[in-house]
């Protein structure tokens, strides 16, 4: 019948269109998401990226940072009042209880621990409003734009805001510290407590445990901020960082799949040149070749049909001995479809001497044998002329004799 055959047509084409999108761009229905290689910042999609949004308890991530950067995981921090008012997901702490620091970093991020928040922020700045502070500070330091914090946990204020692009800025320089990372993945966490008994925290990112690389990291949600999560993953090298925010229900992790998903399916993480790589030899006036090695490695993101990334070696010439190990001696230019896109040092690999013939000592004594040939040649010449002189007088006054006796008829 021509309905349903009109009906198979349709259904045969949206599977034909969909089998062959794996470069069609995500369709996500959260109003603001952002996905960046997490190593190098760049940005690969976005989605009103830089729009003001709560940021609920993703704002935990940078709570957890600073405890990690400003303490020692076994240093004992005391709950006051204030941290047992705060409302919502909790630890229970009571008034007066000891926490270790450790404890409190897998607390808050696993378990978001509304009251724990509130005793880290007190344990490293003495109160909350200095805390916050700090936050902001720290922000803008790692990259963050439009963010404003007011309080280390997250709960609704309406000067507590932040965009998608800067927690991906956050949650990155975070994950720089292997610590963080440990603790964002891991699955669970036992804390002593006063009863005796132990109070177990699990990791309640459901992609944990779905989710091939799924690395973790902080959801959270507030009736204002609605659901948000900020989440990493890695596979065949590339490292992505999601974030998406004020999503609705269990969209939240449809929307984070297709951003990973996107990702990993389309891009690649190329490394034109890697920390210590010996790239080239170069000569070295009054001296040895030196190898160039680079000082730092370079990572780039680029489409998987176009790993259009190439090398130029710029160094100088002319440079002469002696040169020192790890001296810069020039720098390796990344080019991207001809155009420059970065640099790295190239350094000097092994020491080099300056010939003995090129040093100092050996030109000062070379040219004092010179000068002292030319002396002697001198002498020797001078020397040599007077005797010439001498003979030439001799004979004179042999032939004078001689010919004065000729004429007396001797």
């Amino acid at each position: 019948m021509p309905a349903k055959k009109i009906i198979f047509a349709a259904a045969l084409l949206c599977v034909f269109l969909f089998s062959g999108s794996v470069n069609a761009n995500p369709v996500i229905q959260a109003p603001s998401a952002i996905l960046i290689n997490g190593r190098t910042g760049e940005v690969l999609w976005e989605k009103n990226a830089h729009e003001l949004k709560y940021p609920a308890s993703t704002t935990k991530i940078l709570t957890t940072l600073l405890l990690l950067e400003n303490a020692s995981e076994d240093e004992i921090a005391q709950t006051s009042r204030l941290a047992t008012t705060a409302q919502g997901a909790s630890l229970s702490l009571a008034e007066g209880q000891q926490i270790r620091v450790e404890d409190l970093l897998y607390g808050l991020m696993h378990q978001s621990a509304n009251d724990g928040s509130v005793v880290a922020a007190e344990h490293v700045g003495g109160s909350v409003e200095t805390f916050a502070a700090i936050m902001n500070l720290r922000a803008k330091q790692m990259g963050a734009k439009n963010t404003h914090f007011t309080n280390p946990h997250g709960l609704p204020d309406e000067e507590h805001v932040t965009t998608a692009y800067d927690l991906a800025m956050i949650a990155r320089s975070a994950m720089i510290n292997p610590r963080f990372r440990e603790i964002a993945a891991a699955r669970r966490h036992s804390i002593p407590w006063p009863d005796g008994s132990p109070r177990l925290i699990v990791n309640r990112i459901p992609l944990m445990r779905s989710y091939e690389g799924m690395l973790g990291i902080k959801s959270g949600f507030t009736v204002a901020a609605q659901q948000t999560f900020v989440g990493a993953a890695k596979r065949d090298g590339l490292e992505l960082i999601v974030v998406v925010l004020q999503a609705n229900g269990a969209q939240l992790w449809a929307d984070t799949v297709a951003l990973l998903d996107y990702g990993f399916e389309n891009f690649a993480a190329i490394h034109p040149v890697t920390a210590g790589e010996v790239l080239a030899t170069a000569p070295v006036r009054f001296g040895e070749t030196v190898s160039l090695q680079a000082a730092n490695g370079f990572e780039i993101t680029r489409p998987l049909e176009k790993k259009d990334v190439a090398l130029e070696l710029k160094v100088d010439p002319a440079r002469p001995a002696p040169i020192q190990k790890g001296e810069i001696l020039g720098e390796a230019v990344i080019l991207v479809a001809g155009e420059q896109v970065g640099s790295v040092p190239l350094i000097a690999a092994n020491d080099v001497a300056r010939a003995t013939l090129a040093t100092g000592r050996f030109w000062f004594l070379f040219l004092l044998a010179v000068l002292v040939g030319l002396r002697i040649r001198k002498l020797y010449r001078r020397r040599k002329g007077r005797k010439k002189q001498r003979l030439s007088g001799s004979c004179s006054i042999v032939w004078s004799e001689n010919f004065k006796s000729r004429r007396l008829g001797r």
